[in-house]
């Protein structure tokens, strides 16, 4: 088996959040052991996720460990980037395939928080926090 990791990034239109998204993901190859790693977006920047798929595959991957980077657990998690891994994967009938789940709420995103604070200079009684997810109704 040659296995592969797929990372999923939502994808945005500001150019600066683009980069920034690309930077993260390539950092998270810098931890991680698969022989191959390819970076996927689910809309607005390219690879899309099919590109990102094919490229694994080009390199020779028999597994494919699909990891989304998102936040919360909602329609794009549930429905759209599934609907895409399907599509892709139906071209490779001999590849098997891996989803894995957001990062969800999580403690260490709030000590990330925390931290970032910290790195400001701003004591915690005046600083204000806002996150905000789409789907964040979603009850998973």
């Amino acid at each position: 088996m040659k296995q592969a990791i797929l990372y999923i990034g939502h994808g945005s239109r500001l150019k600066r959040a683009q980069t920034e998204a690309a930077a993260f993901l390539e950092s998270c190859k810098e931890n991680m052991s698969a022989p191959i790693q390819e970076i996927s977006f689910l809309e607005l920047v390219a690879p899309d996720i099919e590109t990102g798929f094919k490229a694994c595959v080009e390199k020779g991957a028999t597994h494919i460990a699909a990891v989304p980077l998102l936040l919360l657990t909602a329609a794009h998690a549930k429905r759209d980037i599934p609907e895409e891994l399907a599509r892709a994967s139906s071209q490779y009938p001999s590849v098997s395939v891996t989803y894995g789940k957001p990062i969800g709420v999580d403690q260490e995103v709030v000590k990330a928080v925390f931290t970032r604070i910290e790195e400001t200079g701003t004591p915690y009684e005046h600083a204000r926090v806002v996150l905000i997810g789409r789907g964040s109704s979603d009850p998973d």
